[in-house]
């Protein structure tokens, strides 16, 4: 086992550029204008990782040979901290991601491994093969692919999803959401938008519709029943919204959202 500490000045957020083949990967906040990245595993690994730095850019790869090789690769932790507002890029073949400082774009893609956003982000792109996901706040947009686990977004405004395997639940959507899943169930607490569309070959649908909207809604489920929950409300309507939801197996419920 080996450890590695840099420290490098910076101008601005930097952008970060992460790609290894096996090893955790956590982001830090950091109240300094500077970043810092911890290294800590398999000493050839260490050693053989290349860090390059600027005012405003952070890249840490691994060496691509072992990269080639990576289903014998050694593990290497990565710890970064950095200051609020830049933007990240992982590329990652084995192990969990977890960022813990708010980012204004991120770019994910793992083969093996959960990925967790605690802090706001402003939009992100994660791809995952196998491993849940969650994410906690979005201020524009998100899409998610996922073969193989749970998808979690608490708060996003325009959401993309797609899953083999897996359940889906999100909290607030507050302008528009495209999911599609082969197997698992989704789960829509808070729908404020105008446009939800919703495909699943396997598994029920629960969906909270904000209250004063005129619904144009086309639901069709093959094998499943169709519930309808939600209470009227009075008042004038305050605009419009578009709901399909189109299931082969499961049933499709819609509630008030809460």
């Amino acid at each position: 086992m080996s450890d590695r500490i840099e420290t490098y000045d910076l101008r601005e957020p930097p952008r970060i550029d992460i790609a290894t083949v096996a090893g955790d990967i956590i982001i830090k906040p950091w109240n300094k204008m500077q970043a810092k990245v911890v290294l800590s595993g398999d000493a050839d690994t260490v050693a053989s990782t290349r860090i390059d730095a600027s005012a405003d850019s952070l890249s840490i790869r691994s060496d691509p040979n072992r990269r080639s090789r990576r289903w014998f690769a050694k593990a290497m932790d990565v710890i970064v901290s950095t200051p609020e507002g830049g933007t990240l890029r992982i590329d990652s073949s084995s192990g969990d991601i977890r960022i813990r400082v708010a980012l204004e774009d991120v770019d994910i893609a793992s083969a093996s491994g959960s990925v967790r956003v605690d802090e706001p982000i402003g939009d992100a792109r994660i791809k995952v093969a196998s491993g849940d996901v969650r994410v906690d706040q979005v201020r524009r947009d998100i899409e998610v692919s996922s073969a193989n686990g749970d998808i979690r977004i608490g708060v996003a405004r325009d959401v993309v999803l797609s899953t083999a395997s897996g359940s889906t639940r999100l909290g607030t959507v507050e302008a528009s959401a495209r999911i599609r899943s082969a197997s698992g169930d989704v789960r829509v607490r808070d729908f404020m938008g105008s446009d939800l569309t919703i495909k699943t070959m396997s598994g029920n649908a629960t969906i909270g519709l904000a209250p004063g909207r005129v619904v144009a809604a086309e639901i069709k489920t093959m094998s499943g029943e169709f519930r309808n929950k939600i209470a009227a409300t009075d008042g004038p309507k305050h605009g419009r919204m578009t709901l399909t939801v189109t299931s082969f197996s499961g049933d499709v419920t819609l509630r008030n959202a809460r």
